[in-house]
């Protein structure tokens, strides 16, 4: 472990955070506990945080139930806000971005259906975050993301697939990158990390 890393507290086995964007994941009912199904989890934001980037899940259906706080969501070219007991279904392929607007820590209770590779997702962006203190770049994501099924608004989903499988994740392959991520999330989580 490098030693700026020795003195901090290795993930939980059940969460995932993001300090850059102010987000934190606690596993109710991961993927493997689901065979698949479903991937459930606790979702906190602090305030001010999310994930600003207009977004879609292209296989995936989103449920958010807010539980405490306030969630934001944009969706197109609305905005939405869920108070708790208030609740949000996105259907897949709807593009939409989450933020924390209000002065408190926000809580939702999330599930993906069907699960996809999400939590090994949210848990390799953590233990890079852990390990780098910074968010993946574009090389160190691209040997990833298309197995996630995640795209960004704008460019077509072909053009970004041609992107990243095509020329960048040939490339962070050669760089090493790939590895580099796994090794942080296998670091932050104490144990071997595989995709």
């Amino acid at each position: 472990m490098s030693s700026a890393n020795q003195q901090k507290p290795r993930l939980g086995e059940r969460e995932a955070a993001l300090p850059y964007s102010g987000e934190r994941f606690v596993f109710t009912r991961t993927s493997a506990e689901s065979s698949g199904e479903v991937l459930a989890f606790e979702f906190f934001v602090e305030p001010r945080g999310g994930v600003p980037m207009k977004h879609c899940h292209a296989g995936q259906r989103e449920h958010f139930r807010c539980l405490r706080g306030e969630l934001t969501v944009t969706i197109g070219e609305q905005t939405r806000t869920l108070r708790p007991g208030e609740e949000l279904v996105l259907e897949p392929g709807t593009v939409h971005s989450l933020f924390n607007a209000g002065e408190e820590e926000l809580q939702c209770a999330v599930e993906y259906r069907p699960a996809g590779r999400n939590e090994a997702w949210f848990r390799l962006m953590s233990g890079f975050a852990w390990k780098y203190g910074r968010e993946m770049g574009t090389l160190d994501i691209a040997p990833f993301l298309g197995d996630v099924d995640l795209y960004v608004h704008g460019p077509p989903r072909w053009l970004q697939r041609l992107l990243f499988a095509g020329l960048l994740k040939p490339l962070a392959l050669l760089l090493g990158r790939r590895k580099r991520a796994l090794a942080a999330a296998s670091e932050a989580y104490g144990r071997p990390f595989a995709w």
